[in-house]
């Protein structure tokens, strides 16, 4: 641990406990799905319908944001796997923290602390939103610190280094996907086929949207299911 992460988490510490309704609200913000990535996703869609006749490079900017979304998951995940461990901070016995109300001390036990999936995704996405609309992509980034960042950091899910290093994580991959795909021949096509085959590629965004929305949560129980069963032909054989 380092100074500025025990500073900080000492401070918001302090007011663990002191209201069931408070460390309740929290807890129901950084678990419900919707208040995450549904919020985000509606967002998304809502853009492209307003914008899609006046901005020629829209559809450009919706499957930047996938692809930098996807970069980003996959690299923060590496990162988590193969940096050393890091204990979070409702697990660690020396920064003595006081669980809030609603938390359950075995909460993402396994799972190592930096950096913050959570905020490299969404950040990622909310500074995509950036190239569709200043005002709602800095809406979406506040959105993203307050009430996907901040509960994560008070329930002691996250250390602020981890939000920090997630952002830059984010932030960065979709800056460089814009700043590489947005003029790329391979994008302008996919744009054309959208334009092309708009029965396409509406249910394939919804799909996307939804996976943002639902944070993936169908698809790892489909694919566990998938690997369960493949497991069990394999060793029946």
């Amino acid at each position: 641990m380092n100074g500025f992460d025990v500073a900080v988490m000492t401070y918001l510490n302090h007011f663990s406990r002191h209201s069931l309704p408070i460390d309740s609200l929290i807890c129901f913000i950084s678990d419900n799905s919707f208040l995450k990535g549904g919020v985000l996703a509606v967002i998304i869609w809502w853009l492209l319908f307003q914008n899609d006749e006046r901005d020629p490079h829209n559809r450009e900017y919706v499957i930047s944001i996938f692809l930098s979304c996807f970069v980003t998951v996959v690299l923060a995940r590496v990162l988590a796997l193969t940096l050393p461990f890091r204990v979070r901070p409702l697990h660690e016995e020396a920064l003595g923290f006081l669980l809030p109300y609603g938390m359950s001390p075995t909460c993402l036990f396994d799972w190592s602390s930096f950096p913050s999936d959570h905020a490299a995704l969404f950040f990622a996405l909310s500074a995509g939103l950036l190239f569709m609309s200043r005002k709602v992509g800095t809406f979406a980034l506040l959105y993203t610190a307050l009430f996907i960042c901040f509960p994560r950091v008070y329930l002691g899910i996250h250390y602020p280094t981890d939000i920090i290093a997630g952002a830059l994580i984010g932030t960065t991959v979709t800056l460089a996907s814009n700043a590489y795909f947005i003029n790329s021949n391979r994008l302008q096509s996919i744009a054309r086929w959208s334009r092309r085959k708009p029965n396409l590629f509406f249910p394939l965004v919804f799909l996307l949207t939804y996976q943002l929305a639902d944070l993936g949560g169908t698809s790892r129980a489909i694919a566990s299911m998938g690997y369960t069963m493949l497991k069990a032909i394999y060793v029946s054989i």
